[in-house]
């Protein structure tokens, strides 16, 4: 899958709250949808994670979450603490996105 890459955003003094999700493990995440550009290709080691636009009264607000669908026998992905990014003008937000790749 190929998307732009971006970096992933966590708090220094909190620790991992992702529950062992991706953010756990990578640094950066290949960013795929509607309108992102494909330039890097994701891999083992850089996985995609999808924006998903949810309509709340102020307006669209973007959410990311892994590509991979999540274990059968967890609640579903939410926040963990952190957030994705990048400078580059293509990225999709003015803000850092949540990143939702916790389960339970």
């Amino acid at each position: 899958m190929k998307g732009l890459l971006v970096s992933i955003l966590e708090t220094k003094g909190q620790g991992d709250c992702s529950n062992n999700g991706i953010s756990s493990k990578c640094k950066h995440v290949i960013l795929v949808g509607k309108g992102i550009p494909e330039i890097f290709e994701s891999n083992e080691d850089i996985p995609a994670v999808r924006i998903v636009e949810r309509d709340l009264h102020h307006g669209t607000y973007l959410t990311a979450y892994p590509v991979e669908p999540c274990p059968p026998n967890c609640t579903g992905y939410m926040f963990g603490g952190t957030f994705i990014y990048c400078s580059d003008s293509r990225f999709p937000a003015k803000y850092p996105v949540p990143l939702h790749d916790r389960t339970e």
